[in-house]
């Protein structure tokens, strides 16, 4: 009888230690590639060292001007990276006019992650988390203002509602409640947006940058996380333990 309540000890905590492993990523923000890789290629080569990274994510301002020249080049050294890597559309990353939109750019991010999404509002899962990445950039008139419309808040409700079983982490590169330190820098129908969030408890966290400073707030129970520029030599580490109510832990890495 002991060795059948021994058995299923170990069985349940090996089977504990399966399902209760803690999701890690790395979120590089804002790396305005225009020809320069010392600062990126220095990041991924410190996200290489870390031990038990998921995945990393890249939210916006990936280059600092939207031709298909920076956006290879830049995805060239992110390839180099030993995890896979999930890319989110910022401000300066699109634009009609320099004939980059948005279907040539993740069209071109196919070629370098043949398993990445078409899409730039799209979602995957990491050990029962799911992750949203939303898009607020603007393709025909490009500007430090993100916008997030009506149609993108829906599909984000759609979502929420579609994994109201799973724990939710949103993943753009507009922030909707930290504060910038340039009052130009505004994204519309945030109202909205918080508004549909409201109706929501699944999520847990909303990871940023754009606003170039770090910046942590707990709002409506979501913990909203914003993150200096990467072009600067820092990063973040952000871990989501299961085992203790999914809590939210970040690091800020600097490479310099």
């Amino acid at each position: 009888m002991k060795k059948i309540i021994t058995l299923l000890f170990l069985i349940c905590l090996f089977t504990c230690s399966v399902y209760a492993k803690d999701v890690k990523f790395a979120q590089v923000t804002d790396v305005y590639y225009r020809g320069n890789s010392e600062m990126l290629n220095k990041i991924i080569k410190d996200i290489n060292k870390t031990p038990d990274i998921d995945f990393i994510v890249f939210t916006g301002n990936n280059i600092g001007k939207p031709n298909e020249n920076n956006l290879k080049h830049f995805l060239n050294d992110a390839k180099r990276l030993n995890k896979p890597f999930y890319i989110v559309l910022g401000n300066k990353d699109v634009s009609k006019s320099h004939h980059l939109d948005k279907k040539t750019y993740m069209s071109i991010v196919r070629r370098y992650s043949k398993f990445h999404p078409k899409s730039t509002n799209y979602t995957f899962k990491k050990n029962n988390i799911v992750f949203i990445v939303v898009d607020g950039s603007k393709e025909v008139i490009p500007s430090v203002n993100g916008f997030y419309n009506k149609d993108t808040i829906a599909w984000v409700n759609k979502q929420l509602t579609k994994y109201a079983s799973n724990k939710v982490v949103i993943l753009q590169h507009f922030p909707l409640v930290n504060k910038p330190n340039n009052e130009y820098y505004y994204t519309y129908n945030i109202l909205e947006y918080m508004q549909m969030l409201s109706k929501h408890n699944n999520v847990l966290a909303v990871v940023t940058g754009h606003y170039n400073k770090n910046d942590e707030v707990m709002y409506n129970g979501v913990y909203h996380i914003t993150s200096p520029r990467s072009s600067e030599g820092t990063y973040k580490i952000i871990d989501i333990d299961t085992s203790n109510g999914n809590a939210v832990y970040t690091i800020l890495k600097d490479v310099k």
